[in-house]
Parts: C-alpha cells; sequence; structure tokens
C-alpha cells in the first residue's frame, strides 16, 4: 500500500487499501489443506470428535481426503507454511 507521508499525521493521505487478488478467468479451483498433530479420525467428516461443517459439506459432495502422508516431525509443517522449500520427498527445510 503507497501512501502520501507528510511531516505529520495531518500532512499524511493514506493510501488505496487494495481489494482482495482476484484469480484470472479459467483459473482452477484449488484447495491447500495443512494440518499438524490431527488424527485421522480426529475430525467430524470421520466421525471423530472436531466439528468441521465445511468438510462435511465437500465430503457429501464426494470429497473426501482420505489418501495422505504423515511424519512424526512438525518441523516439515513448519516448514511448508513459508513455501514450498520443504516437500516430503526431498525433506530439505
Amino acid at each position: 500500500m503507497r501512501a502520501d507521508v507528510g511531516e505529520t499525521y495531518k500532512d499524511s493521505k493514506p493510501g488505496k487499501i487494495p481489494g482482495p487478488p482476484k484469480a484470472p478467468a479459467g483459473a482452477p479451483n484449488v484447495v491447500v489443506v495443512l494440518l499438524d498433530d490431527v488424527g485421522f479420525g480426529a475430525t467430524g467428516t470421520f466421525g471423530g470428535p472436531v466439528p468441521t461443517p465445511t468438510f462435511d459439506r465437500l465430503a457429501k459432495q464426494g470429497l473426501r481426503y482420505n489418501a495422505f502422508h504423515t511424519t512424526a516431525l512438525c518441523s516439515p509443517t513448519r516448514a511448508a507454511k513459508r513455501g514450498a522449500l520443504c516437500t516430503v520427498e526431498n525433506l530439505r527445510c
């Protein structure tokens, strides 16, 4: 965000706040789900005690995430939040 900064706040003018980003026409819908310390049966979608209404709705429409990989380390999950530097294939964070 750009703004005009003056000598005092009275001399300053706020910049235009950008709106949410928009995908280009024809872009595919992509959902990224990143969980840590969650067991397979913890979510409501799979009968667990944690309510997950959005996942439940997606599951009723036929989308169920049941082919996944887990690791006993939390470092890969934390590194994944920083970008695509850490993957299951290379485990370099």
